[in-house]
């Protein structure tokens, strides 16, 4: 039987992933007469209107319950689900929160795992993983209470559809995720740089926006590109960044923050998506999204993209480097990194065979139907309450 109330130890309404997946396990919680106890709720929020709408009550109420987890006294008699870190990190934040029982959540990029961290996570009743790689390596840490649970689109919001001709004549590459050394956006950079000196009608269109500049530094180990990107009053400088690395201006299309819901009607104007993550954690909401839409899908072959890889789903970069084989750092193992001429000649495939490339954009929206939030979060709730 399901719990009347579930609590989410994260922030739900947060332009992130983490934001993304609180507010749509929220919303489906709700329509299942499930009370989401929102403990952490950003401000502002990043909800579209009828995300708003459906979670007015729960947004609301439970004031008493944020209050109480800032005053360090939560203690429920429900489940509350909690966002642990990579390398199963815990927020101090929140170790305020007792739940009955207390169940982790978990997509972390880090395949080597402190000890004192799995001494700590024991005590969780369970740990919900969101790819089948995270639940491998935490089954070799010793975990036996773990369950996978992916995430989830929204298919009303996510489906093919008309173009608005937004990029019209000319072959547009769509690339989203945040900007760091994970995501590979330094590779994205080298091969278009390649491609497009082949195939000038070709137009970059990214959406690397990341709250935390400071994280994309880690591109300065990248031999790729040169250096990490500027900073420029606080926010990444992504278009001098293309182009200080010799993108001609008229190549790309910067599109800074951009907002979950409103993703939809861009990725439907653009022919390709290349993601060539060097990890994900999860299964990655961006490149879910973008099959979803229909979009033929350029994804690397490692990690949590292993789950998206179906019978002709999306194109595949199956070349990886094993990098921690070849760094020598067990922290890395199952990370991947791609070849750039494989990169070029995906991009050229879904350029000269475009029947092929909707083909697989259309396999890709079919895969991904069966990936609704609706479908998903009933599977988490079979693993908390079976």
């Amino acid at each position: 039987m399901a719990p009347r109330h579930i609590g989410i130890g994260w922030q739900v309404g947060v332009a992130s992933g983490w934001g993304t997946y609180g507010a749509n396990l929220a919303i489906q919680l709700v329509r299942r007469g499930i009370d989401p106890a929102l403990f952490f709720v950003a401000a502002p929020l990043n909800l579209a209107a009828a995300q708003a709408e459906a979670l007015a009550g729960p947004l609301a109420g439970h004031a008493e319950w944020r209050a109480a987890r800032a005053r360090g006294e939560v203690k429920a008699g429900f489940p509350i689900l909690h966002a642990l870190g990579d390398k199963l990190d815990f927020p101090p934040v929140l170790a305020a929160l007792h739940g009955t029982p207390d169940i982790g959540v978990v997509f972390f990029e880090s395949a080597t795992i402190p000890k004192p961290n799995i001494d700590a996570a024991r005590r969780f009743a369970l740990i919900v993983t969101g790819s089948t790689w995270n639940a491998e390596v935490l089954k070799r840490h010793g975990f036996t209470n773990v369950r996978n649970c992916f995430q989830g689109v929204d298919p009303e919001l996510f489906a093919p559809g008309a173009r608005a001709g937004r990029f019209a004549g000319r072959f547009a590459i769509f690339s989203g995720g945040k900007l760091e050394y994970r995501k590979g956006q330094d590779l994205v950079v080298a091969a278009f740089k390649k491609f497009h000196a082949r195939r000038p009608d070709a137009l970059l269109v990214t959406a690397w926006h990341n709250p935390w500049p400071q994280a994309a530094q880690g591109l300065a180990r990248s031999a790729h590109v040169a250096g990490p990107p500027p900073v420029v009053e606080g926010r990444l400088d992504v278009a001098g960044w293309l182009t200080l690395n010799g993108l001609p201006a008229d190549s790309f299309v910067d599109l800074g923050p951009l907002a979950n819901t409103a993703t939809a009607p861009l990725l439907r104007e653009v022919d390709a998506a290349l993601l060539p993550s060097r990890c994900e954690g999860g299964t990655n909401l961006v490149a879910m999204e973008a099959m979803a839409c229909g979009v033929p899908v350029i994804l690397s072959r490692n990690t949590g993209h292993l789950d998206l890889v179906g019978a002709d789903t999306c194109y595949t970069l199956d070349f990886q480097i094993p990098m921690g084989e070849v760094m020598g750092r067990a922290d890395l193992d199952g990370w991947g990194e791609s070849s750039i001429d494989e990169i070029v000649t995906k991009l050229e495939d879904a350029y000269t065979d475009r029947a092929e490339a909707a083909r697989r954009g259309a396999n890709g929206a079919a895969f991904m139907r069966n990936w609704s939030w609706e479908r998903q979060v009933g599977k988490l709730l079979d693993a908390i309450a079976p």
